[in-house]
């Protein structure tokens, strides 16, 4: 939004962001930060949304960082993925905890289920379909790419085979796209016909993997106008 773009910096603590060419670096977050991982931006309301595996909350703020309020703190281990559908106004997560699941809630926190918790290890990524309402994950344990309806239905593995360790995770058009940590790469497969490929390898340290078109990021809530006629946050909730 405003062309920036927002990543997690867990080497000095902060939620960061820059403008999309580099220029204009500055700190969103930095106080009770431990190690920050997934965020994911709410374009309609205008919210930014984060994980923190070290203080093991869910967390956002106004994109300009002020506003902050703390949306869940209990029964997480592990949160990392997160993802915004704010049309319907839910959030999905992943969390590689003990117990690994992926978990739904609504923007503000309230009304939350779990999804899965059965046959997950490492569920490091996390992709939204807004188009089919589905929901595409990446485990690094159990070295599959799974689909599910949004509702956790219809579970399915669309990929099970040579996938030594995905960590970033994306869907954009018809192809969902990883890196992996082992084979240094930036790979995709077809979400309906399961091809695969190579996009480019012997990448070091690669992390995080995001891709948007802004052509179709479309949809409203309540929020849209005027905030919501609210004085601070405004959380849609279905």
């Amino acid at each position: 939004l405003e062309g920036y773009i927002y990543w997690t910096d867990d080497e000095v603590r902060a939620i960061r962001r820059s403008f999309v060419d580099g220029s204009g670096s500055q700190f969103v977050v930095t106080a009770q930060i431990a190690h920050p991982d997934g965020i994911a931006v709410d374009w309609v309301a205008r919210n930014l949304y984060w994980t923190d595996t070290g203080t093991d909350r869910i967390e956002v703020t106004r994109l300009n960082g002020t506003m902050r309020k703390i949306l869940i703190s209990e029964d997480l281990e592990e949160p990392r993925a997160i993802v915004l559908d704010p049309m319907v106004g839910y959030m999905y997560w992943t969390d590689w905890g003990e117990i690994p699941k992926i978990e739904r809630a609504a923007l503000d926190g309230s009304d939350r289920i779990v999804l899965v918790n059965t046959s997950l290890g490492w569920p490091n990524g996390l992709a939204l379909d807004y188009a089919e309402s589905k929901i595409y994950w990446g485990d690094a344990k159990t070295d599959k790419i799974e689909v599910m309806n949004a509702d956790g239905t219809g579970r399915r593995v669309l990929v099970e085979d040579k996938l030594p360790h995905i960590f970033g995770f994306t869907l954009l058009g018809d192809y969902v796209y990883w890196t992996d940590w082992q084979r240094r790469s930036i790979e995709r497969v077809h979400k309906r016909t399961a091809e695969r490929e190579i996009i480019i390898d012997q990448l070091p340290d690669l992390m995080g993997l995001k891709a948007t078109n802004v052509h179709q990021i479309i949809g409203t809530n309540p929020c849209a106008e005027d905030n919501g006629g609210c004085s601070h946050l405004c959380l849609y909730r279905p």
